[in-house]
């Protein structure tokens, strides 16, 4: 029975890998258009994520310039759609240098910038190392020692999709009509350097109770404690879904996928979504060209068909969430 069964399911696992072979050809050959943006889908992402990668074949100015044009796309669409909160990422903190002008066009809608008062992004820059655990001068105020999330954060505000003139004559003193999209403006920063100096933290601030109460204590750090200051409201929370976009997709889809330092533990349920068909030229073609030139036509913005996909994706995605 067993030399059976052998053959038999050889030939079924050969019929099957042929069968997903055959249907991954025909789906990359004839690719259907994503649906449009505010069409009704099963799914939408409450956070969305988006990771840019840089290329050092691209220049720094054409860089920003892609950059910031998919931010200002992006900002638009989630309004569109109805996502609460977007988290922008890259590693090298161009986004980061960039967020006064983020700013400024975010809070340039007519509603905010007219009929309410702008909001201000919440900077938060790096702590100050603590002093040296052999100082006796220090204080020991039971305030502990807080990590500060090394990001920047800004509230954009969008009216519904339709109104009537009254109605925006209230919206100045109505903002429950108002939806909001939280934005967060992250680098490589927020990544395993914050979760080292967010534990640093903990562990200095135990250390100082203890000098305060006077005696010894067994201190455990546990996954919930850390995972409550990280993901808190004055950390990052966990996107639901993840869109990688290379700003130099023609090179990029040669390589392995990578997520060039985005905060980890924020990602252990993110669905993530790029676009591996995606190209444009070959780079070692237009050698003889000069940079700014070469950068302008290698380099490429997120675009509204790869956003639309990318929802599709997700509201297909079949999220089995383990016990």
């Amino acid at each position: 029975m067993g030399l059976l069964a052998y053959p038999f399911l050889l030939v079924l696992h050969f019929l099957y890998s042929l069968t997903v072979l055959v249907l991954s050809v025909w789906r990359r050959l004839r690719q259907f258009p994503p649906l449009p943006l505010k069409a009704s889908r099963q799914r939408i992402p409450r956070h969305l994520a988006i990771l840019f990668v840089t290329d050092s074949e691209i220049d720094l100015s054409t860089t920003e310039q892609r950059l910031l044009e998919s931010v200002d796309r992006s900002v638009k669409w989630c309004q569109a759609v109805g996502i609460e909160q977007l988290t922008l990422y890259d590693s090298d903190g161009i986004l980061l240098r960039c967020s006064e002008s983020i700013r400024k066009f975010v809070v340039s809608s007519p509603i905010q910038k007219k009929e309410l008062e702008p909001v201000n992004p919440v900077i938060n820059y790096p702590p100050t190392p603590p002093l040296s655990d052999y100082s006796e001068s220090r204080s020991l105020s039971p305030e502990g020692f807080g990590a500060s999330f090394p990001g920047v954060k800004i509230t954009a505000l969008s009216a519904p999709k339709k109104q009537s003139k009254q109605h925006k004559r209230r919206l100045a003193s109505n903002k429950d009509d108002l939806k909001t999209l939280n934005i967060n403006i992250v680098s490589r920063d927020a990544s395993k350097p914050f979760l080292a100096e967010m534990a640093r933290s903990l562990a200095w601030s135990e250390r100082r109770k203890q000098k305060i109460d006077s005696g010894p204590s067994t201190f455990r750090l546990t996954v919930p404690v850390l995972e409550q200051h990280l993901e808190g409201p004055n950390g990052l929370s966990a996107p639901d879904f993840m869109i990688v976009h290379p700003v130099h997709p023609s090179k990029y889809n040669r390589l392995p996928m990578e997520l060039h330092g985005f905060p980890p533990w924020q990602i252990r349920l993110t669905e993530i979504y790029c676009n591996r068909l995606r190209k444009k030229y070959r780079s070692r073609l237009m050698w003889f060209l000069p940079l700014e030139i070469r950068s302008a036509v290698l380099s490429s913005s997120l675009t509204e068909w790869e956003f639309r996909e990318a929802l599709d994706q997700y509201a297909g995605a079949e999220i089995r969430l383990g016990r």
